[in-house]
C-alpha cells in the first residue's frame, strides 16, 4: 500500500512538471509538439505587446511572439522582438511587419504583411518593423475631423438659433404671431368672399348654364362652318383663282391706259416745242424773233428809267393845292 502512494505521488509529480514546462512554453510562445523557427523584429515602441501575443497574417494566427527585449546596439533603444514560426511556414524576405490591435481592449499582435519575394526570411537576421500606429489615436486622429465639423455646424446652429429668435422678436414685437394673425384674417376674408362667390353662382345658375349652353351651340355651329368650309375647300381655291386673275387682268388694263396716255402728252409736248423751235404760234415768234426781243428789252428799260424817275421827282408828274393853284417848278 504505502508502494503503490510513492508511485501515485512520483506519476503526478512528473505530470505537474510536464505540464508546468508545457505551460511555461506557451507563455513563452514556444511550440512543444512543433518543430519552430525564431525570427528577430526591430520596432520603435512595441506599447501593449507581450510575449505569447499572436503573430498574425490576414486575420489568421501562425505563430506567437516568443521574447521582447531592448536592442543593446541601437542608441534609440530600440525595442527587439522575436517570433515563433512553425519551420513549415516560410515568410518572403520583403514581408512587412507592423504591431497591430487585435479588438478595442488594447489587446495586440504582430501582423504580417506577405511581401512577393521569392527568398524567406532568415533566422539570426534582424528585419525592420513599420512605425506602431495605436488604433486610439487612429481613431482619435480619424475623429478630429469630424469633431471640428461638428464644432462649426454647432456654431451656425446657435448663430442661426439666434438670428431666428431676433427675427421672430418677443412680446408686442413677436413677427412670427403676427404673421399668424394677419393670414388668419386674410383666411377670413378668403371665406367670405368664396362665400359671396358661391352666393352668386346659385343665384346665377341658370343664366350661367344658358352661357354654357350658347357657347356650346357656338361651338357647334363654329365646327359645322368649319366641316363646311373643308368640304367647299376646292371651290373657295378655284373664286380665289378666278379673283387672283381678275385683279392681274385689271392691272394690266390700267397699266396700258396708262402708259398710253403718258405717251399722247409726250407727243404733245414734242410737237409744241417742235413749234416753238419752227418760230410758230407767239411763244414762237418770241423765241425766234430778234428784233422783237429787242424792242421789249427796250421798253422794259424805258420802263425802269421812267418808274426810278417818278420815284425821284414825283412832284414833276403829280400837282395838288388846296387853292386850285399850280406848283410849278
Amino acid at each position: 500500500m504505502k508502494v503503490r502512494n510513492e508511485i501515485t505521488v512520483g506519476a503526478l509529480t512528473i505530470i505537474s512538471v510536464v505540464v508546468l514546462i508545457l505551460g511555461y512554453n506557451f507563455l513563452k510562445g514556444n511550440d512543444v509538439f512543433k518543430d519552430s523557427v525564431k525570427y528577430t523584429l526591430e520596432f520603435e515602441n512595441v506599447t501593449g505587446l507581450y510575449t505569447a501575443n499572436s503573430v498574425m497574417v490576414n486575420g489568421h494566427e501562425i505563430g506567437r511572439v516568443s521574447n521582447i527585449s531592448i536592442n543593446p546596439k541601437s542608441p534609440d533603444q530600440h525595442i527587439l522582438v522575436e517570433i515563433s514560426l512553425p519551420s513549415d511556414i516560410k515568410l518572403p524576405n520583403d514581408s512587412k511587419f507592423s504591431i497591430a490591435s487585435l479588438d478595442l481592449l488594447g489587446q495586440k499582435c504582430v501582423s504580417v504583411s506577405m511581401g512577393k519575394s521569392p527568398d524567406p526570411i532568415v533566422p539570426g537576421v534582424i528585419y525592420k518593423g513599420e512605425k506602431n500606429v495605436d488604433l486610439i489615436q487612429s481613431l482619435t486622429e480619424q475623429l478630429d475631423p469630424i469633431k471640428n465639423k461638428t464644432e462649426k455646424l454647432l456654431t451656425s446652429l446657435d448663430t442661426m438659433l439666434v438670428d431666428v429668435h431676433a427675427a421672430i422678436g418677443t412680446g408686442d414685437n413677436n413677427n412670427l404671431k403676427k404673421t399668424i394673425t394677419e393670414l388668419n384674417t386674410t383666411l377670413s376674408k378668403a371665406n367670405v368672399v368664396i362665400a359671396d362667390v358661391s352666393s352668386i353662382i346659385t343665384k346665377e345658375k341658370a343664366h350661367i348654364e344658358n352661357i354654357i349652353a350658347n357657347a356650346d351651340s357656338i361651338t357647334l355651329n363654329a365646327n359645322t362652318l368649319t366641316k363646311k368650309l373643308a368640304e367647299n375647300s376646292d371651290k373657295i381655291d378655284k373664286i380665289l383663282a378666278d379673283i387672283e386673275q381678275f385683279s392681274g387682268k385689271v392691272s394690266k388694263i390700267e397699266l396700258e391706259e396708262t402708259i398710253q396716255s403718258a405717251k399722247s402728252a409726250l407727243d404733245e409736248v414734242s410737237a409744241l416745242l417742235s413749234a416753238m423751235n419752227a418760230g410758230e404760234g407767239t411763244l414762237g415768234k418770241i423765241v425766234k424773233d430778234e428784233n422783237l426781243y429787242a424792242r421789249v428789252d427796250s421798253t422794259v428799260s424805258s420802263l425802269n428809267f421812267l418808274l426810278k424817275d417818278l420815284q425821284q421827282n414825283p412832284k414833276r408828274y403829280v400837282s395838288f393845292s388846296l387853292f386850285g393853284g399850280k406848283n410849278k417848278e
